[in-house]
């Protein structure tokens, strides 16, 4: 019996070993790059009336939401409305580049019952990769456009547009039912 317990331990602490590093994929960056300001970003001196408040006065009481009238705050700064807007803009560039099946999906059966969340990445080209999950248990998924493999036992899913989003035919385990792919609600 101890013979089996140390052998257990031992297997608990033997280290694993990981992939080579020759077999991961190597980085590449994203083809459109987040905002990154330059380096005077917030050193520059304010045009027109000068400096003001660059910080809120501390509130000397609760303000409950039928008292708020917004007099109390300061308008932000030209550096703080910069960076909004290069924020934005960043935002914005990514969403064109974008694939068709970026984003949050729901695939529901004939019937109008959920059975997959699902979350994919299409960044225009290349492989759309994700996750989703179910009551049944999650894992990866992976499309190249025609068909997304729900890796870990979800099955495989034809793809084909509709005026909603998706439809096609989910196989799980040899059977074949169909099913519609749309935002969540």
């Amino acid at each position: 019996m101890s013979g089996m317990l140390i052998a257990a331990l031992a297997a608990l602490l033997t280290p694993q070993a990981a992939p080579h590093p020759s077999a991961l994929e190597p980085y590449s960056p994203p083809a459109i790059r987040p905002f990154e300001p330059g380096s005077d970003f917030g050193r520059e001196t304010a045009e027109g009336d000068g400096a003001g408040l660059s910080h809120r006065p501390p509130l000397a009481a609760p303000v409950t939401v039928d008292a708020y009238d917004g007099a109390y705050e300061v308008t932000p700064t030209d550096v703080e409305i910069a960076y909004d807007q290069g924020v934005t803009s960043a935002e914005l560039r990514a969403d064109q580049t974008a694939g068709p099946l970026n984003g949050v999906w729901r695939i529901r059966d004939a019937d109008g019952r959920t059975l997959y969340d699902i979350v994919l990445m299409d960044h225009g080209v290349g492989p759309v990769e994700g996750g989703w999950r179910s009551r049944r248990g999650r894992g990866g998924a992976v499309s190249d456009g025609r068909t997304l493999t729900l890796e870990d036992g979800g099955g495989v899913v034809t793809l084909e547009r509709s005026q909603a989003g998706w439809r096609g035919s989910l196989t799980v385990d040899g059977r074949t039912r169909p099913v519609t792919i749309t935002r969540p609600d």
